[in-house]
């Protein structure tokens, strides 16, 4: 069996903590280290932590942030192969149990990735989680590029790699995962998939990720002009979308939603890749937006745009003329 460290930073999750530390403990996995490190909650999160005894380790202590916490966990625990669990998310379908044999079928892999899901607040089934390829044949650097989701509950890595890469960033406070994974891709790490979805991500109005989005967006812009030095469609139209909903729907409504979210979509797109000249020009003819969102795929043709154009004209006459 391979040695697991899932470090669990909290604060004031008490109503959440004990379905997290469960969905570790009742895989009843061999060689499991649990240590919670708690930024010093104000709420019962500490009495629940003590009802576990020796099964976890806890320290309860103010810290600087997510990323600190976990900085300082990781060098506090000891397996060979190490993950966080937020405080508000759990694991399902015997997950360490799968990350093991999913080493077993590849000795040599330095980071495991699985499938996963979001829920709702109460915990029941929201939507499946985007996941990115893995495979063989599949080029990590340009998948975490391209698509870079990853349901964060649900990979593994191994200490040494962590290590090797610089750990995590303290300096973030949105997009550590995301910034560590596609350091993990840049290094060359080796990558395994495990064919099953081992986690439940909570998506909810006062999670961190929902609350701040536009400081996530700057964090991820940040880490791609750094890593790869140029923003990904992906990335740019999750931007353009967010602006779009704010910004024009909100107050004009969102007749003609299509053609004008291709218009923000180009937009978003030269302000992000103006400085890599030849790939912001490239990219401005050659890619568009997914009609249904950044994930799905479904790229907007120029039969849609050509119908776009004469819906929403007519739709422009008709209101003249009503007018």
């Amino acid at each position: 069996m391979i040695g697991i460290s899932v470090v669990v930073p909290s604060y004031n999750q008490g109503r959440f903590i004990d379905d997290t530390i469960r969905s570790l403990l009742d895989q009843d996995y061999p060689d499991l280290e649990i240590l919670v490190m708690d930024g010093g909650s104000t709420d019962d999160t500490v009495e629940r932590l003590k009802a576990y005894g020796s099964r976890i380790r806890w320290i309860s202590e103010k810290d600087e942030g997510q990323s600190d916490a976990i900085v300082k966990g990781f060098a506090q625990t000891s397996k060979p192969w190490i993950t966080w669990l937020n405080s508000d998310d759990f694991q399902c379908d015997r997950a360490l149990w799968r990350v093991n044999e999913a080493v077993k079928a590849q000795p040599d892999a330095e980071v495991v990735i699985g499938g996963g899901h979001y829920t709702h607040e109460d915990g029941s089934f929201l939507r499946d989680y985007p996941t990115v390829d893995v495979g063989p044949n599949v080029d990590m650097r340009r998948e975490m590029f391209e698509k870079g989701y990853v349901a964060q509950p649900s990979i593994f890595y191994t200490r040494a790699l962590y290590d090797r890469v610089g750990g995590l960033n303290r300096a973030l406070h949105f997009c550590m995962d995301y910034e560590l994974w596609a350091r993990f891709a840049v290094a060359g790490a080796r990558f395994a998939r495990v064919e099953a979805d081992i986690s439940a991500n909570r998506w909810y109005e006062t999670t961190k990720t929902a609350a701040q989005i536009f400081d996530l967006y700057a964090e991820v812009v940040a880490t791609q002009k750094r890593l790869f030095g140029r923003v990904s469609p992906y990335f740019v139209q999750a931007i353009s979308d967010h602006l779009y909903t704010k910004f024009h729907a909100q107050f004009f409504g969102d007749s003609g939603h299509l053609l004008l979210r291709w218009v923000w979509f180009k937009a978003i797109w030269v302000a992000l890749n103006a400085t890599a000249p030849g790939y912001c020009v490239g990219g401005l003819f050659r890619h568009t937006l997914a009609k249904s969102g950044p994930a799905v795929g479904d790229s907007m043709t120029v039969r849609d745009w050509t119908n776009g154009v004469r819906a929403y004209l007519r739709r422009r006459r008709a209101a003249r003329a009503g007018g």
